[in-house]
């Protein structure tokens, strides 16, 4: 994990993808968590995941709607997402964010149910006005959707809102006093893909793998190489490339050139 300039570790990595936008959703309410508690995060694009805490947490956000999309997409939606739900049981303790989930109405008489999208408080009277989208998806549907993601596993957290699911989120990733503990901690690590279908994917995950290379550092050694059989056999010539230094350069060595094995009697881990 890179420190920033001065030399702080992040504790929490956020994919960039959700800090775009103008809606305020349950990851932008926890960075502002975050911020207030100056607890160190950093923002990049993550191959699975939505949020990486310490000690192998793995978070994905969805909404409601995204899983109704889901659901009433093409023939590949649902397979998509089970993919994606694949991957990321690859991390030790997987967690789905099902964000406003708590919020919605379910009617099983009509074979839908109801998503709010606005509520306003009505003027001089102590109560909200609740504007709702129907979406024809039985709730039994959207039902064994989840069940078929804690098959697997993971976790389900239960939003309400995107201010309530960004304490869900708060509380997971905080769990244990990670502040007072950070040296017994094992810290986030980037290591599995979301729903990767192309060849340029599957290699840049494949050069991700090494230690210390991202996936921008992989989508550069592999712009500069051609390919991973190309970037392995010139492993010497990695430092040529843009933000590359000699302490990838050796920590990839290392991992490629060493004996398997080597390592079981004394229990060491490469972060």
């Amino acid at each position: 994990m890179q420190t920033d300039l001065y030399g702080n570790v992040p504790l929490i990595v956020i994919d960039i993808h959700e800090t775009k936008g103008k809606r305020k959703n349950a990851v932008k309410h926890l960075m502002s968590m975050l911020e207030k508690e100056d607890i160190k995060y950093a923002i990049q694009k993550i191959p699975i995941g939505d949020v990486l805490g310490m000690n192998g947490v793995a978070i994905e956000r969805k909404t409601v709607s995204d899983l109704v999309n889901t659901l009433k997409g093409s023939a590949t939606g649902v397979p998509r997402f089970q993919k994606q739900m694949d991957a990321l049981v690859e991390y030790e303790k997987p967690f789905l964010l099902i964000e406003d989930i708590l919020a919605i109405r379910r009617d099983p008489s009509k074979g839908c149910i109801y998503i709010p999208f606005k509520s306003n408080k009505t003027k001089g009277k102590p109560f909200y006005v609740t504007m709702e989208r129907v979406s024809f998806i039985h709730p039994s549907s959207l039902l064994g959707l989840i069940d078929s993601v804690k098959d697997r596993g993971i976790k389900i957290l239960k939003g309400f809102n995107a201010l309530h699911s960004a304490g869900l989120l708060y509380g997971v990733l905080t769990e244990g006093d990670i502040l007072d503990n950070e040296k017994t901690q094992r810290l986030p690590v980037v290591r599995t893909r979301k729903g990767l279908d192309t060849i340029d994917d599957e290699q840049e995950f494949f050069m991700a793998g090494f230690p210390s290379v991202n996936v921008v550092r992989a989508k550069s050694l592999l712009e500069h190489f051609g390919n991973p059989a190309q970037a392995i056999s010139r492993i010497d010539e990695w430092t040529d490339v843009h933000g590359v230094g000699k302490k990838t350069l050796n920590s990839a060595k290392e991992l490629l050139f060493a004996e398997y094995g080597s390592d079981s009697d004394n229990g060491e881990e490469i972060e």
